[in-house]
């Protein structure tokens, strides 16, 4: 029995996706996993899907990884926290 991803239709869902795809000619995804801290990378492709939403203590460090705005990342996550 499959169960819906509790995230997968938040800004931060898509915004990882896009943002992923948009890095890709520069680093893959093992690599933003690696310099946002996270020893496994599938947590990319779980919060991409949304069936993770993003530790809010990661917000900076994954900003610095997705070289983005923290306190966009900040808010989308702080989105996801409502659902």
């Amino acid at each position: 029995m499959s169960r819906e991803a509790p995230y997968a239709h938040t800004q931060m869902s898509a915004f990882l996706g896009k943002r992923i795809l948009e890095l890709r000619s520069r680093k893959n995804q093992a690599e933003i996993a690696d310099e946002a801290g996270f020893v496994n990378p599938n947590i990319l492709s779980m919060l991409k899907s949304g069936q993770s939403k993003v530790p809010l203590d990661r917000v900076p460090i994954l900003a610095a990884a997705f070289n983005c705005d923290p306190s966009r990342l900040f808010r989308m996550a702080g989105m996801q926290s409502s659902y």
